[in-house]
C-alpha cells in the first residue's frame, strides 16, 4: 500500500515539490510498516473523508441521466439510419445506392456518439470516484475506523450545489 495514502488523511502531513510529502513531526518521508502510530486524524480527515463521498454520490446521481440520454439519442440515430435505408429502398425506388439516403445514414451514424459519449464519460467517472472513495476506506479500515455520513443536496445555483454533510466516526483515538 502507498504509505502516502494514511498521510493524505493526517494533520501532520506536509508537502513541498521539492521533498514531497513529510511528516511534520519527523520531518522524513513516510516509514511505517501497515499503520502510523503517530497519525492525527482530525481536519484534513474529515474534509477528505467529506469531499471524497460527495463526489462519489454527486457522480452517481448521474446515472439515470445518463442511461436516459444513451436511450435517447441510440433511438434517434438507429432511426434516421434506418430511416435513410428505406427512404432510399422504398421512396425513391432506386436501391439503397443513393447520395441522398447515404447522407441521411451517416447522418444518423454521427448521432451515435451523443449517445455511447456521456455513457462513457458516466462509466469513467463512478469508477475514479469509487476508486478513491475505497482507497480513503481501505486506510480507516487498516485503522479500525468507521464512518456514517448522511449527505443532504440543497439547491443548485449557477453550477454550484450546496451540500450538507453529517459525519459520525467511530473508532477514533
Amino acid at each position: 500500500m502507498n504509505l502516502a495514502r494514511h498521510c493524505e488523511l493526517c494533520d501532520n502531513q506536509t508537502v513541498s515539490l521539492k521533498d514531497g510529502t513529510t511528516c511534520i513531526l519527523t520531518n522524513k518521508k513516510p516509514e511505517f510498516n501497515k499503520t502510523c502510530s503517530k497519525i492525527d486524524l482530525r481536519e484534513k480527515f474529515e474534509q477528505k473523508l467529506k469531499e471524497v463521498n460527495i463526489h462519489y454520490e454527486q457522480v452517481k446521481k448521474t446515472k439515470i441521466a445518463s442511461y436516459v440520454n444513451f436511450g435517447i439519442f441510440l433511438f434517434i440515430g438507429l432511426f434516421v439510419m434506418f430511416g435513410g435505408y428505406y427512404l432510399g429502398k422504398y421512396a425513391l425506388d432506386g436501391g439503397v445506392i443513393s447520395t441522398v439516403p447515404f447522407i441521411i445514414m451517416g447522418v444518423g451514424f454521427l448521432i451515435l456518439p451523443m449517445a455511447f459519449g456521456p455513457l462513457n464519460r458516466y462509466r469513467q467517472d463512478i469508477n475514479a470516484a469509487k476508486n478513491k472513495k475505497d482507497k480513503v476506506d481501505e486506510v480507516l479500515n487498516l485503522y479500525n475506523i468507521d464512518y456514517t455520513i448522511d449527505l443532504k443536496f440543497g439547491k443548485e445555483i449557477h453550477g454550484t450545489q450546496e451540500v450538507y454533510a453529517d459525519l459520525k466516526v467511530k473508532g477514533l483515538r
